[in-house]
C-alpha cells in the first residue's frame, strides 16, 4: 500500500516550524519576563489544576497536510477558568495566560492562578520588557510591574486618567507605553508615570498597541482609527472610516517591510498598506467566512487572522484557509507561538488552545469514521483493512473510506485478525457464520466454517507458515489449511490441554510456539510436545502474544501481566517493565522497543529490556503526547518495512512511523526560576546562587522541563551535597522538590533531560543554595562547646562522685565506729574473763597502733591494726576459768587446751564479712617465724604482718604484766628477752621499732598507754 501521509506530515511539520519561527512572531509584543508566584505560603499549592488529559487530535487543521492535535483548555480540562484574554510566554519558557479570573502561569504540566489577594484580576494584556519584567494591564486596576516577586501598581493615585488598561508596549528608548480607554501613558526609565499628551489620543479608548522593526509603535482605537507614534509623538492618524475601510479592529506591522501594516476590519477583510505614504498604496484581501478580525499575527510566510467566529491564515499567496474541525471557534482575541512551534489562541469565551505538531496521525478523524474499537489493521493491495466489532473498514490512500464486495460480505460481523498471505491473498478471522475468510484479489473468495471441519466459527487468529500452510486458530483448537483444505489440526490429543489459543508463532525447523488463554505456552515439534507454565517463571498463563526475534535469537513473550523472553527455551520475566498490562511489541530500525498498552505505549531501549534494571529509562505516549486513541486488548497492528506502525485502538485507527519518531528533547526549556523557603518564595536569576537563612527548615525547589509539545520527556535532578544519587520520572510527574533540615553549607540543585535509549543527560543546568551556617555549625564553636562540656561534665561527675564519696565516708566512718564499739565491747568480755590479764587486749591493741604508726600505715591501717589487736586473744572465751584463773603454771594438758584458743578465735571471727581481717590477729599472733609456733605452725612467709606486729605487742605485754604463774618481769629484761628471740620467734625489726617507743619513753613504767588501762602490776 503507498501511504505517503507520514512522510508529507513531517514535511510539513519543519516547513511549519520554520513559517512560525522564521520571524519574531507578534513583533511588537516581545516576549515576558520570567515571573514568580507569591503568597503560596501553603505548600500544597492550592491554585495549581492538572491539565486534563483529554485531548482533540485533528488531521490537518491547518489545511497544509500536517499531523496536529488540539487542546481546548478550559474550567473542565485544567485551565482554573473557561475564558482567556491574552497570552505570552516569557523569554524563561513559561506560559501566561491574562484572563478575568486573574493571571494564570502554565508549565506545560499544570495551571497556576495568582491569588486575586496580590491585587491582580481582569487581566487583559500582558507584557515582558526588555529587562525581563512583566507588565500586567488589568481592566479596572491599572497597570502592575512584576518583578523579582513582588508586584507594583500604577492607578489613578500615581496619575493613570483610566483604570482599564488595554495594551502595553515597550518603545526604543526604554519607555513603557500603556493604552487605557482614555489615552496613553508611560513609564519613564526611572520607573515614574507620566501622561502622554496629544490632543488625537487624549480622549481615545486605545485597544491596541503594536512596535514595529523599525521601533515605531503602531495602534488603533475603539472608534476605528488607526496611527502610529516615534518618541512618544503622533507620527500618523487615520480614520478607518475615512479612507472607506469601515472600522478597524486590530493592527499589526509587517515585520519584514517597515511602514507597512495588517489591518483588521469588522468585515471579512485584511487590509495591507503603507503608513508611511498615508495608506495610499494598500490592498484588501478576503478572509471570509471570519468576521469581526481580533488580531492579526503574520509570521513568515503566514499571517494568522484570529476572528469572532474562528482562526485561519493567508499564505503567501495571500490564499485563506479556515481551520477546521477544532475546538475553538468563538471570540478568538490573539495568537502566539511558543519555541516549540506550537500555536496558542485564546478567546474570552472558550479559553486557550494549543495546537501542536503531532507525530500520531488520527486516521479515523482524517476519515471522518465514527468512533469504534479496531481489533486488527492489515495493509494490502493500497489500502488499509481495519477489523472492527461492527464490520470491516477500508481507507485508500487519500484516507478517504471506501466500500467493496468483502464489506457487504462482512456485514457488520466481528472481526479478530486480517493478514496476507505469500500468495497475495488476505485472511479475515471473524465471530460469524463466515468463520475464516480467505479473499483473492479478483474479489473472489473461500469461507471455513465447523462444516469444513473447524471445531468453531470463533475464528482468532491465522498465520502463514514456512512450508505455505496456513495455520488457525478457534475455539477449540488449531488446524492447518493447504490449497484451500483443511488438513491437520493439533488438539488435546496433542498435549494441547487448552484449546482457546490466543496466539502462534514459527520457531525454527517448523517447531510451533502456541499462547494459550490459562495454561502457559505449548511447544509443538513434530509429534512430540512440551509445555512452559509458571514453574518455568512465566508470571501468567495466559499468553497474548509471542513475536520471534531473529536479531537477538529469542522470543518476546506477552502475558496478561508481564513482559518476558525466552532464549534457549529458558524463560525470564522482565521484572522492571513500567507497566503490567501489555498487549504488543515492535522494534525500530534504532534498537527500541515500542511495547503496547492499555496505558498507551512505553517505548525503551531492547537491550534496557533484556538487562532488566530496577529502575529504566523510557519514552511513554499517551493521550497528552498525541496519542489519539489507545491500543485495544489483544490487537494485531500492521507495521510497514518502513516503521509506519497502523495502531488498531479502542476508539480508531492511527499511525506513527517509529523509525522516525522525533525523540529530541534539546528545545526543552530547563529552569528553576524561584525556590520556597519555610513558605516564602524566593527568585532565582540565571547564573547566580542563592543564600537561604540558617534557621531554614524546609526547602521546596521548583525545578522545570519546559515544554509544550506532545512529548513526555524523562528529567532527572539531584542536590549535591545531600541526595546519593539522582530521581528519574517523566516531566508529566515533575513537581516541586522538597528538603527538610538541610545543615549549613553550599549545595547545587542539578536538574537533566535524560535520553530514553541511551540513559545519558542530553542537558542539564544547575543551581548553587547556600544555606547559611548556624553558629551552633561553626568548628569554633564546638571545640569551644565541647570544651564547656567535658568541663561540665567533669565537675557533674567531680561533684557526684564527690557526694558519693562523702556519703561512702560517712557510712564507712558509721562502719569503723560500729567495729570499733562491737571490737571494744568484746575485748572487754575478753578482759574481764581473767582477772589478771584485765586490760591485756587493750595494751596490746595500743602497741600494736604504735608499732604501726612507726612503720609508717596509714590512720586507716593504723585504725585496722588496733581493732585487730583488740580481738586477737577472742578464743580465750572459749578457755575454762579454771584453766585461765589458775594460780600456778598451768599443766601440758591445760597447755595445750589454752593454745586452742588461737584456732577457736580465728573460727569466731573468719565469717565476719563487714571486718574480714578481724580473724588475722586471732589465727595467727602466736605462730613463728621458724614455724614452731600453733595453731598452724606456719612460717614467716606465711604470717601476715599484721600478726607479726600484735605477736611483738603480745608477747611485750605478757612479760611485762604480772600473771598468776609469775611477776611482771623487768623493763630491760623484757627488751633483752625480745631481742634474743627476734629472728626465730618474733620479727625483729617490729622489735627494734619497739625498743624506740621504750627509748623515746612511750612505752614503760611511766608511759600512759592511750585507750589502755594500766597493767595490774602498775
Amino acid at each position: 500500500m503507498k501511504i505517503p501521509l507520514r512522510q508529507k506530515n513531517k514535511k510539513f511539520s519543519r516547513q511549519l516550524k520554520t513559517i512560525i519561527c522564521g520571524t519574531a512572531l507578534l513583533t511588537g509584543l516581545s516576549l515576558f519576563a520570567p515571573c514568580l508566584p507569591v503568597n503560596t505560603g501553603n505548600t500544597q499549592n492550592p491554585g495549581i489544576v492538572k491539565t486534563a488529559k483529554a485531548a482533540s487530535s485533528t488531521e490537518d487543521p491547518t489545511g497544509l497536510g500536517a499531523s496536529y492535535t488540539a487542546i481546548l483548555y478550559d474550567s473542565s480540562s485544567g485551565l482554573p477558568t473557561s475564558e482567556a484574554n491574552t497570552a505570552i510566554q516569557t523569554s524563561d519558557g513559561f506560559i501566561w495566560i491574562g484572563s478575568y479570573s486573574g493571571l494564570i502561569r502554565y508549565d506545560g504540566n499544570s495551571f497556576y492562578r495568582y491569588d486575586s489577594s496580590d491585587g491582580i484580576s481582569n487581566v487583559i494584556s500582558l507584557f515582558e520588557d526588555s529587562k525581563k519584567r512583566l507588565w500586567i494591564g488589568t481592566n479596572d486596576s491599572g497597570v502592575a510591574k512584576y518583578e523579582n516577586g513582588k508586584f507594583t501598581f500604577y492607578g489613578k493615585i500615581e496619575g493613570l486618567k483610566s483604570s482599564s488598561i488595554r495594551s502595553i508596549v515597550e518603545d526604543t528608548d526604554g519607555n513603557i507605553l500603556i493604552a487605557t480607554t482614555l489615552g496613553m501613558a508611560y513609564i519613564d526609565k526611572k520607573q515614574k508615570l507620566h501622561i502622554l499628551h496629544d490632543p488625537q489620543l487624549d480622549s481615545e479608548y486605545i485597544c491596541e498597541l503594536r512596535r514595529g522593526e523599525d521601533g515605531i509603535i503602531y495602534g488603533e482605537t475603539i472608534s476605528g482609527a488607526f496611527f502610529s507614534l516615534e518618541e512618544k509623538r503622533v507620527k500618523a492618524f487615520f480614520s478607518g472610516n475615512d479612507l472607506g475601510f469601515g472600522v478597524i479592529s486590530c493592527i499589526h506591522p509587517d515585520p519584514e517591510h517597515p511602514g507597512f501594516v495588517y489591518l483588521g476590519t469588522e468585515k471579512s477583510e485584511v487590509i495591507y498598506g503603507d503608513m508611511g505614504s498615508g495608506m495610499t498604496n494598500y490592498q484588501v484581501y478576503s478572509v471570509a467566512p471570519q468576521i469581526n478580525i481580533n488580531a492579526i499575527v503574520p509570521s513568515g510566510n503566514a499571517i494568522w487572522v484570529c476572528a469572532d467566529n474562528g482562526i485561519g491564515y493567508l499564505d503567501k499567496s495571500f490564499h485563506y484557509t479556515e481551520l477546521k474541525n477544532i475546538p475553538m471557534n468563538n471570540s478568538v482575541d490573539g495568537m502566539i507561538t511558543d519555541f516549540e512551534g506550537d500555536l496558542w489562541f485564546v478567546s474570552s469565551r472558550q479559553g486557550i488552545m494549543k495546537v501542536a505538531p503531532s507525530q500520531f496521525t488520527d486516521l479515523s478523524l482524517a476519515a471522518h469514521l465514527e468512533s469504534k474499537v479496531v481489533n486488527t489493521t492489515c495493509l494490502y493491495d493500497n489500502m488499509l483493512y481495519a477489523g472492527t466489532d461492527t464490520g470491516l473498514i477500508l481507507l485508500d490512500k487519500n484516507n478517504r473510506s471506501v466500500k467493496n464486495s468483502l464489506t457487504e460480505l462482512l456485514g457488520e460481523n466481528r472481526i479478530r485478525c486480517i493478514k496476507t498471505d505469500s500468495k497475495g491473498n488476505l485472511w479475515l478471522c471473524t465471530y460469524s457464520d463466515l468463520g475464516l475468510v480467505c479473499y483473492h484479489k479478483d474479489g473472489s473468495y473461500e469461507t471455513f466454517t465447523e462444516k469444513d471441519g473447524l471445531s468453531s466459527n470463533r475464528v482468532r487468529t491465522v498465520a502463514e507458515l514456512s512450508d505455505g500452510k496456513m495455520i488457525v486458530s478457534c475455539s477449540g483448537g488449531i488446524f492447518l489449511i493447504e490449497n484451500e483444505k483443511i488438513t491437520g489440526h493439533y488438539d488435546s490429543s496433542n498435549g494441547i490441554s487448552n484449546t482457546e489459543i490466543l496466539c502462534i508463532e514459527e520457531g525454527e525447523n517448523g517447531v510451533l510456539y502456541l499462547g494459550s488463554d490459562g495454561d502457559g505456552l505449548y511447544k509443538i515439534d513434530g509429534n512430540s510436545s512440551s509445555r512452559f507454565g509458571l514453574e518455568d517463571h512465566l508470571a501468567s498463563e495466559v499468553i497474548l502474544r509471542i513475536k520471534k526475534d531473529t536479531e537477538r535469537n529469542l522470543y518476546w513473550i506477552i502475558t496478561s501481566n508481564s513482559l518476558a523472553y525466552m532464549k534457549d527455551e529458558k524463560i525470564t520475566t522482565i521484572s522492571h517493565f513500567p507497566y503490567p498490562n501489555n498487549f504488543d511489541i515492535f522494534f525500530d530500525e534504532h534498537g527500541g522497543a515500542w511495547v503496547l498498552s492499555s496505558n498507551g505505549i512505553y517505548v525503551m531501549s531492547a537491550d534496557t529490556l533484556l538487562k532488566n534494571p530496577k529502575n529504566p529509562e523510557y519514552t511513554f505516549y499517551d493521550t497528552k503526547c498525541g496519542l489519539p486513541c489507545i491500543a485495544t486488548a489483544n490487537s494485531r497492528s500492521a507495521i510497514e518495512e518502513n516503521g509506519n506502525l497502523y495502531i488498531a485502538g479502542t476508539t480508531g485507527i492511527s499511525m506513527i512511523n517509529i523509525n522516525e519518531a522525533d525523540e529530541s528533547d534539546t528545545e526543552i526549556k530547563l529552569t528553576v526560576p524561584f525556590i520556597q523557603v519555610d513558605g516564602e518564595l524566593k527568585s532565582v536569576k540565571a547564573g547566580k546562587s542563592i543564600t537561604i537563612p540558617a534557621d531554614c527548615k524546609r526547602l521546596d525547589i521548583f525545578g522545570y522541563a519546559l515544554t509544550y509539545a506532545l512529548k513526555n520527556p524523562r528529567v532527572s535532578y539531584y542536590l549535591e551535597g545531600f541526595d546519593d544519587k539522582a530521581v528519574t520520572m517523566s516531566k508529566q510527574d515533575l513537581g516541586e522538590v522538597s528538603y527538610t533540615n538541610l545543615s549549613g553549607g553550599k549545595y547545587k540543585f542539578h536538574l537533566s533531560i535524560i535520553n530514553t535509549l541511551t540513559g545519558k543527560e542530553e542537558n542539564s543546568i544547575s543551581v548553587t543554595i547556600i544555606k547559611k551556617r548556624a553558629f551552633y555549625e561553626y568548628p569554633g564553636f564546638w571545640l569551644v562547646t565541647g570544651i564547656i562540656v567535658v568541663a561540665i561534665v567533669a565537675l557533674l561527675i567531680f561533684l557526684y562522685f564527690h557526694k558519693k564519696t562523702v556519703a561512702l565516708m560517712k557510712k564507712q566512718e558509721e562502719k569503723q565506729q560500729y567495729i570499733d564499739e562491737v571490737t571494744q565491747a568484746f575485748a572487754k568480755c575478753i578482759d574481764l574473763k581473767d582477772n589478771y590479764t584485765r586490760g591485756h587486749s587493750f595494751r596490746v591493741a595500743a602497741y600494736s597502733r604504735m608499732l604501726a604508726e612507726k612503720m609508717g600505715y596509714s590512720d586507716t591501717e593504723i585504725k585496722e591494726v588496733y581493732n585487730i589487736a583488740l580481738m586477737h586473744d577472742i578464743g580465750k572465751l572459749s578457755v575454762p576459768d579454771e584453766i585461765l584463773g589458775k594460780p600456778g603454771a598451768p599443766t601440758d594438758e591445760e597447755y595445750e587446751i589454752l593454745k586452742q584458743h588461737a584456732k577457736k578465735g580465728y573460727e569466731i571471727l573468719k565469717d565476719i564479712t563487714i571486718a574480714p581481717n578481724l580473724a588475722i590477729g586471732a589465727g595467727y599472733h602466736h605462730e613463728r617465724l621458724d614455724g614452731k609456733g600453733y595453731p598452724n605452725g606456719v612460717t614467716e612467709k606465711d604470717i601476715p604482718l599484721v600478726a607479726q606486729i600484735i605477736a611483738v605487742a603480745d608477747t611485750f605485754d605478757a612479760m611485762y604484766s604480772t600473771r598468776p604463774y609469775r611477776k611482771q618481769m623487768p623493763l630491760d629484761v623484757v627488751i633483752t628477752e625480745l631481742k634474743r628471740v627476734s629472728g626465730t620467734q618474733l620479727n625483729g625489726e617490729i622489735v627494734n621499732y619497739l625498743g624506740e617507743l621504750v627509748a623515746e619513753g612511750r612505752v614503760g613504767k611511766k608511759a600512759e598507754i592511750p585507750g589502755a588501762p594500766a597493767s595490774p602490776a602498775e
